[in-house]
């Protein structure tokens, strides 16, 4: 059997668009990709609808349907979109529509976004009424699309040549005696920085886990608009066994405004079943050892505010 694909526009709703694939076992034998339909105008924006039957997730162990919206030529426009949409794959015998919303900024480095894995492909083919003819219909509606401002941060990394290294012990007697929320090391100089260690006794979100960061207290010299990058890697350390609990990362830190800490680390860095197991030795009598190990790498530029970070109050 042929394939043909034609795209409808609902002329009694203007915000929305459908797209109508005639022949989708011929699609579906084409193998994996997506399908992009014709650009189709709503909310004064050009946009595309992508159709992809073969998604998949981590496992591969299905094949799912996903739906993305793309702003076409987004990388020529001026302003950002935010924009407001549903995507649906229409059920025609029983109006039992699979239905999704999604809230996205349409910029050049992101002019694309949907619903992965909607429905499994299998699903999908064995359900009435959404495939009736070897025919069916997937549909986007714009809610809204409001322009905004680009927003862009640019910074520079200067790695440096001579890198500095150093190592910081924090030795806590009694563990349970710890203030709560929050505890902190003792303040420490490495490189032109000062530096402190925060450790949440009951977790910042989960009270089954040990929260622990290191933090940037503020920069010994004053360096104005300089940001530290730095290899970094903080532990609980097996007093018995030397089988550490670590964590490491490579990233930038800043001193933010009101002299908060900026800090890098992990809210579920330890169970607290883990930590107090007599056969793990993290924990020896109510005494704990936490260290951190600081390498200079460079200095950077502005760092854009969404990174994963965390600031300690």
């Amino acid at each position: 059997m042929g394939s043909s694909i034609s795209c409808v526009r609902i002329e009694n709703y203007p915000t929305a668009f459908n797209w109508r694939i005639d022949g989708f076992s011929s699609l579906l034998e084409q193998g994996s990709g997506c399908s992009v339909s014709k650009k189709f105008e709503i909310h004064g924006h050009k946009w595309l609808l992508h159709v992809n039957p073969f998604d998949e997730k981590n496992d591969g162990s299905e094949r799912y349907v996903s739906l993305r919206l793309e702003l076409a030529s987004a990388s020529e426009h001026s302003y950002a979109v935010q924009a407001l949409f549903k995507f649906c794959i229409y059920d025609r015998l029983y109006g039992k529509h699979i239905e999704q919303k999604v809230y996205h900024n349409f910029e050049a480095t992101s002019a694309v976004s949907g619903v992965p894995c909607m429905i499994s492909l299998e699903n999908l083919i064995i359900k009435p009424g959404f495939i009736i003819d070897d025919s069916i219909i997937f549909g986007v509606e714009i809610i809204k699309a409001n322009k905004i401002p680009h927003l862009t941060l640019s910074g520079t990394l200067f790695l440096h040549k001579d890198k500095v290294s150093s190592t910081y012990t924090w030795n806590i007697d009694n563990f349970y005696k710890l203030p709560k929320p929050k505890a902190f090391s003792g303040y420490f100089n490495i490189g032109r920085c000062q530096w402190i260690i925060c450790l949440y006794p009951k977790g910042v979100e989960n009270n089954n886990f040990i929260s622990l960061y290191l933090c940037l207290s503020e920069f010994v010299e004053s360096v104005p608009n300089t940001e530290v990058f730095v290899e970094y890697e903080i532990c609980i350390k097996d007093q018995e066994k030397g089988k550490h609990k670590k964590n490491a990362g490579r990233c930038t830190f800043i001193q933010t405004a009101r002299r908060k800490a900026y800090g890098w680390g992990m809210r579920n860095f330890i169970s607290l079943e883990e930590f107090e197991s007599p056969s793990n030795g993290y924990l020896v009598n109510t005494r704990c050892v936490v260290e951190v190990s600081i390498t200079i790498l460079g200095s950077s530029g502005q760092v854009p505010g969404d990174m994963k970070s965390t600031f300690m109050k």
